[in-house]
């Protein structure tokens, strides 16, 4: 009979795997900047822009989306799974349920995703109607889209808070393993 992982190891791989995947999204998306006028024709296509677009979408939305996918996707969501791993190690068990741990992953992933997808729609949306950005008339075509990045934002601050609840619980409530010994 195989031993059940203790829930901060389980937990752990988990986000490291949704990590793996940030950072090849991340990598990826990083991949567009310097091809972005080999491929024109492509990504005006995949992205439904005409390609006199490409350069400030990319220039506006793509950098944002890139750094949000590589830093709070692939770096962010990896420092979670390791501390999930480090505070059960630290501590000598851990303060948390493993449904409050799927959330807080189920939340980190939607939440970067949705915001992602929301960066393009504002891009897609707002760079083709000639409206500079950041004017009003730009902010009124992307309103839409700009709800869907708001939406993202908080599902990535209720991952933050659950993080924090699930880490503080264990880090601040449970004695570690040296002190249990010495008693």
């Amino acid at each position: 009979m195989t031993p059940i992982a203790p829930l901060g190891k389980k937990t752990a791989v988990q986000f490291m795997i949704a990590s793996l995947l940030f950072f090849l999204l991340g990598t990826l998306e990083g991949l567009m900047h310097p091809t972005k006028f080999i491929f024109k024709d492509f990504y005006a296509m995949l992205l439904g822009i005409e390609p006199e677009h490409i350069k400030p979408f990319f220039g506006y939305f793509v950098s944002k989306i890139h750094a949000h996918v590589a830093l709070v996707g692939w770096v962010s969501t990896a420092l979670m799974g390791l501390f999930y791993y480090a505070a059960e190690e630290i501590k000598g068990g851990n303060r948390y349920r493993s449904a409050l741990c799927s959330i807080n992953l189920v939340l980190q992933v939607a939440g970067l995703i949705t915001l992602a997808i929301g960066f393009h729609l504002v891009g897609i949306r707002a760079i083709p109607s000639g409206h500079a950005p950041g004017s009003p008339e730009f902010r009124a075509v992307a309103q839409g889209a700009k709800n869907i990045i708001a939406g993202g934002g908080l599902a990535l601050l209720s991952s933050c808070l659950l993080f924090v609840y699930n880490q503080a619980g264990t880090l601040l409530c449970l004695q570690n393993k040296l002190t249990q010994r010495i008693r």
